[in-house]
């Protein structure tokens, strides 16, 4: 208990009063104020001192029984006071209310509510407010001091404030949870924004809907985030897809890259069993490209190696894979096929000519014809077993050579 010099020493026996307590002097002004007074009221003996508690408290600090006193921020307390006379003193103390919507004025928790930057309202059951942080200025624009004692409603121009609080009542009675709602509120000063909002309920002391504690906060700015986030996120993805179908494909010829091929090569090796699942690798090595290149162009030599690749798509059963492996070396993986469906694509694809007469200026009397020289060769177990990058090499060097030999033979 503090005391103004002077006061007898009987009020120290309100110092360990849990209740805010205070005392009046014959002139009618405060004299003792209790620590419990301070934590509620926020307000010290030394500011309170000389003052009547009609100024300090408000109109209802002479009254006893249920009233509703102000804090130093100008909120209600509501409790219930209860008045004697001692030691030619006035002495008062107030048991704060703990049923209603009306405790979280109580000046402790205010206090701790000032630095909270969510929005925190005390709505009693008709939609009033009862109290309010400094945050609801921050969302809404309406000082706290001028929300308390106002509907709900009055801190937005929207006309479902009061249908949303409803629905808040109905939720919190049902014992369901309101946490996390999101919805757009437009404020007094017509600013439109996203509001995320969660409720607590207050009860009566009958256990009874007295009320609801709003805490919202303004999630706009992390909502367009989030939506510029999930764009620059999809605008990355579609850049990767896209990167990567370029690297998997050959940009001039529309076949698969070198890397995809021999990833294909690769999976259907080791998906293969032993002699019931043949896998073939076919090997296309263009024959006098280099002259064509050398004699009419890189555009001539482009056009080659488009029309070759384009009759070798077609030459393909649906379950083969064609790449580009080189300058002119292309290969194809076959995986399931007989013998003799192999050879008969070997052949087609061998037999293969420029769609195109090449013209004879330009050309040197040793250039080589343009055609096309097939290699074929069938996996063995042990390539099919292989660890990946093993088994790859295998193979496709034994169809290479399977090519080189094709070209001796055809001299």
């Amino acid at each position: 208990m503090q005391l103004e010099q002077g006061v007898p020493a009987t009020a120290r026996s309100f110092e360990s009063f849990p209740d805010p307590t205070w005392s009046v002097g014959g002139d009618g002004r405060l004299v003792a104020w209790n620590r419990a007074a301070e934590d509620v009221f926020g307000l010290t003996l030394a500011e309170v001192a000389g003052r009547t508690p009609l100024d300090v408290l408000g109109d209802a600090a002479a009254a006893a029984g249920p009233v509703a006193l102000r804090d130093a921020h100008g909120r209600p307390v509501h409790g219930s006071v209860v008045l004697w006379v001692q030691d030619g003193l006035r002495h008062a103390s107030l048991r704060v209310s703990t049923g209603d919507a009306g405790a979280i004025g109580r000046a402790v928790l205010a206090e701790l509510l000032e630095h909270v930057s969510d929005a925190v309202l005390t709505v009693d059951a008709d939609g009033i407010v009862r109290s309010a942080n400094g945050g609801v200025e921050k969302l809404y624009g309406v000082p706290a001091v001028e929300a308390v004692g106002r509907p709900a409603r009055a801190l937005t121009r929207d006309d479902g404030t009061d249908d949303v609080l409803r629905a808040v009542a109905r939720a919190l009675r049902a014992g369901e949870p309101w946490r996390g709602v999101e919805g757009e509120v437009t404020t007094l000063a017509g600013r439109t924004v996203l509001v995320e909002t969660s409720a607590t309920a207050l009860s009566d002391p009958h256990g009874g809907y007295a009320g609801a504690v709003l805490v919202s906060r303004d999630v706009t700015p992390v909502r367009e985030l989030e939506q510029s986030l999930r764009a620059a996120t999809r605008a990355l993805r579609d850049r990767a897809a896209a990167v990567a179908r370029a690297s998997h494909r050959d940009a001039l010829t529309g076949v698969a890259a070198r890397s995809l091929l021999q990833e294909r090569i690769g999976a259907v090796l080791s998906a293969a069993t032993d002699g019931d699942d043949p896998v073939w690798v076919l090997a296309a090595d263009l024959d006098g490209f280099r002259a064509v290149n050398d004699s009419y162009g890189l555009a001539a030599g482009d056009a080659v190696l488009i029309s070759f690749a384009a009759h070798l798509r077609s030459a393909l059963p649906p379950t083969a894979t064609a790449g580009r492996l080189g300058a002119d070396e292309f290969a194809v993986v076959l995986p399931g096929l007989a013998e003799d469906e192999v050879q008969r694509v070997a052949r087609t694809v061998g037999a293969w000519t420029p769609p195109f007469p090449l013209p004879s200026r330009g050309r040197r009397a040793d250039d080589p014809p343009v055609g096309v020289t097939v290699g074929v060769v069938r996996a063995t177990s042990l390539e099919c077993r292989s660890p990946f990058d093993t088994g790859v090499r295998s193979v496709l060097q034994r169809v290479e050579e399977a090519v080189a030999e094709g070209k001796r033979a055809a001299r």
